[in-house]
């Protein structure tokens, strides 16, 4: 029997989450729609779960089938059309991102696969996929797995002590419950990134639910049912408003949500003339719950891919209204033509076992498609870097950043017309590659990741700082490769050498911060004598507060240095993308290199003059601390060109590329020479 409230606390949940992803600023807490479901879910498997229990039918591999009958077919299908979607309109350089994404939401780990790109600080970067909305059918089909399991466990406990069934399973899943919630609201404090997504943090959400099939079905009692209706009905829907992107889930806020939501479905459908129930049982209504699962699948693909297919960085209010309208249709379509045909098959409703073996052969076709999409960029990218080298190896002239050099003469070279190094479609795998660098700057005591060969009159230097000072060491590992230098590298994610606290926001990586800058701090106010001078840079962006208190935190790192005679170098930081477009090599690659700088080159005062860099002012005023400004090397006088000598300049939205990177190490040379602290 179809409860109406359920359907129309579906068609609420689901009217949330698209209007949040259509306006998330009109609407900034419609996310919790996903918490509403996943208490829905655990009422209704529970209750499922509970009567098969009594009959003593609980059978694993007919729910199983039964589960893969109603959710797997739509969601297979929109990972198809999104597979095609993404061949079709989405630059080769987002490829590897989503084919890996379609790839873990088939076999359903996207969750974990979105958790592990939240503490990924370059991961972080990327854009949105298309199916990185099927975190919660991720979390929701390991609850499917693992809640039958229980309940037989606790069965199986009850026959073996003579206590109560309904009773032990009550416990057990209540037990499940209470310590997913203490792990829920620790890690959400400990971890926020990853506690949004993982499934040990959210199985109380379903566990919720769950409790409630326990809860005797309420007969009469009109009015106090209507008048719970309407208060947690106002809740969500205050929730939806007051909640945002910078709230803890799922933390505090969420067990708000998730008790309204059990108190609603306790509530049930009261006879009070006053109730929200008239409401909930329109046909509109019950119908929008009807589509709610195809609806949530299709419409996050759609806001996702048709601004590629459309050629546009944003979607207008008129794209966003034919993205809902669309929406709706496919998910209608979807749910007449696919969902309710295969759930009611009677050869698969028969056979358990056809449903888990169309299920197992599904879901490998999805992966290998992935995994095929996936090889395809990273051949590409193999042949790309052996070519890259072979081309920097003897750099034609006026090679990167050699074509803006002071006196550059006979630039630019027709034999870099068309050439475009790193490919847009490679340029993400240009990246600093120190091996066992990150691992060992976690080790203690605190050393260096270092390059070059230490040698009697080569300058010794360390290099500190967030990850542009990463791209920066490869600069100066070109320097070393020469026999110019030898360095250290001290970075970390988001870690600027400031005074104070971490800029960063995200928790794992502003902990690491704290112990890199406190061991770090240390060691140089007892040895800074270990090195000739240090080198410095950092996403300036990063670095907030007030102008002066910018430039007073650079200063305070610097002192126990500077006290010692060790002179300090501040780099200038380079443009950054994000304030123009937010994908940068999507747009060279969609542009082609015969008008990506005529496409994609960066509006200099947006992109790099109001953004302030707080290591001007601070080597200013510190005496035997140097800066270096390279802006000639990134930009003309109103912009900044994506494609330089043949090179390309970005990897992202803020970082440079590691080949234009090492183009520009013998202009930081000439600097150093010029500052008397190299030969």
């Amino acid at each position: 029997m179809i409860r109406t409230e359920i359907q129309a606390l579906r068609a609420f949940a689901v009217s949330a989450v698209v209007l949040f992803h259509l306006w998330p600023n009109r609407l900034p807490g419609g996310y919790i729609g996903v918490d509403v479901f996943f208490v829905i879910s655990g009422f209704l498997i529970t209750s499922h779960l509970l009567r098969s229990q009594e009959k003593g039918r609980l059978s694993l591999a007919d729910f199983w089938a039964k589960r893969a009958r109603r959710l797997l077919p739509a969601a297979y299908l929109v990972l198809v059309v999104t597979a095609i979607g993404t061949l079709l309109w989405v630059p080769k350089v987002q490829w590897q991102t989503f084919f890996l994404e379609i790839g873990a939401a088939a076999i359903y780990i996207e969750n974990w696969e979105l958790a592990r790109n939240s503490v990924d600080y370059l991961a972080a970067q990327h854009a949105a996929s298309p199916v990185q909305h099927y975190w919660t059918l991720s979390g929701e089909e390991q609850f499917y797995l693992i809640w039958p399991l229980l309940v037989l466990l606790a069965g199986w406990i009850a026959a073996r002590s003579g206590a109560d069934r309904r009773r032990m399973t009550a416990i057990i899943l209540g037990l499940v419950t209470a310590v997913s919630l203490a792990f829920a609201l620790w890690w959400t404090v400990a971890s926020p990134e990853t506690a949004y997504f993982i499934t040990p943090a959210r199985a109380w959400e379903f566990g919720l639910g769950a409790m409630l099939a326990f809860v005797p079905v309420v007969a009469g009692r009109d009015n106090l049912r209507a008048a719970v209706s309407w208060v947690t009905l106002a809740v969500l829907t205050a929730s939806c408003f007051v909640l945002g992107p910078t709230t803890p889930m799922p933390g505090f806020a969420a067990v708000v949500v998730c008790v309204a939501t059990a108190a609603l479905i306790w509530a049930g459908n009261s006879a009070a003339a006053w109730s929200p129930t008239r409401i909930g049982d329109l046909r509109p209504v019950q119908w929008l719950g009807e589509i709610s699962y195809s609806l949530y699948l299709w419409h996050w693909p759609l806001i996702i891919l048709t601004p590629y297919a459309l050629g546009v960085d944003h979607l207008g209010l008129v794209e966003r209204l034919l993205v809902g309208a669309a929406s709706v249709l496919l998910a209608a379509a979807t749910k007449y033509w696919v969902e309710d045909p295969v759930r009611t098959h009677r050869r698969l409703v028969h056979h358990p076992g056809r449903s888990l073996a169309a299920t197992g052969i599904a879901a490998v076709l999805l992966v290998g498609v992935s995994s095929a999409g996936w090889g395809y960029v990273e051949k590409q990218n193999r042949e790309d870097a052996a070519l890259a080298a072979e081309i920097t190896e003897d750099a034609p002239r006026c090679f990167g950043a050699a074509s803006r050099a002071p006196g550059a003469k006979d630039c630019p070279n027709p034999e870099l017309d068309g050439v475009l190094i790193p490919t847009a479609a490679g340029v993400r795998e240009d990246w600093p590659d120190f091996p066992g660098c990150d691992e060992q700057l976690l080790q203690r005591p605190l050393k260096g990741c270092a390059v070059g060969e230490r040698a009697p009159g080569r300058p010794h230097i360390a290099v500190i700082g967030d990850s542009h000072s990463r791209v920066l060491m490869s600069s100066l590992e070109t320097l070393a490769d020469r026999g110019m230098l030898s360095a250290e590298l001290f970075w970390g994610s988001g870690c600027s050498w400031t005074a104070g606290e971490p800029y960063v926001k995200t928790t794992e990586f502003k902990d690491q911060c704290r112990s890199l800058k406190k061991d770090l701090g240390a060691k140089l106010e007892k040895n800074a004598t270990d090195y000739d001078f240090v080198m410095t840079t950092a996403w300036s962006k990063l670095i907030t507060g007030p102008k002066p208190e910018r430039v007073k935190a650079v200063k305070d790192a610097w002192k126990p240095v500077l006290k010692q005679g060790v002179p300090v170098v501040a780099v200038r930081d380079n443009p950054t993308s994000g304030e123009t477009r937010e994908d940068q090599p999507a747009c060279v690659e969609e542009a082609g290199v015969a008008r990506a700088n005529e496409e994609c080159s960066l509006d200099r005062k947006k992109s790099y003059d109001s953004i302030f860099d707080p290591f001007g002012p601070a080597a200013r005023q510190s005496k035997n601390a140097h800066f270096i400004d390279l802006t000639r090397f990134y930009c003309d006088e109103d912009k900044c060109p994506a494609v330089i000598g043949g090179v390309n300049v970005y990897r992202d939205r803020d970082h440079i590329s590691v080949t234009y990177a090492e183009t520009l190490a013998p202009y930081i040379y000439r600097e150093l020479r010029g500052f008397g602290l190299i030969d």
